[in-house]
């Protein structure tokens, strides 16, 4: 697997490790931990957000993941 490959993996799991946190939230009856998971939830956007912004810096840097 290319770094490229990677790190569009990573970003998609990161996208449904933050779906998981959303759901626990929604199903969770303890207000604290329905609190945690949202507040996890939240802080991993962050992360989604660099990743993809990762994966469009390596687009237009690198020809061959341009079509990608």
């Amino acid at each position: 697997m290319t770094v490229f490959t990677n790190v569009k993996a990573t970003l998609a799991s990161t996208k449904a490790i933050q779906s998981e946190f959303s759901r626990l939230a929604q199903m969770t009856a303890d207000q604290r931990a329905s609190a945690v998971f949202h507040e996890c939830m939240i802080e991993i956007d962050d992360v989604i957000h660099d990743l993809r912004q990762r994966v469009e810096y390596m687009k237009a840097e690198e020809l061959q993941y341009r079509n990608s």
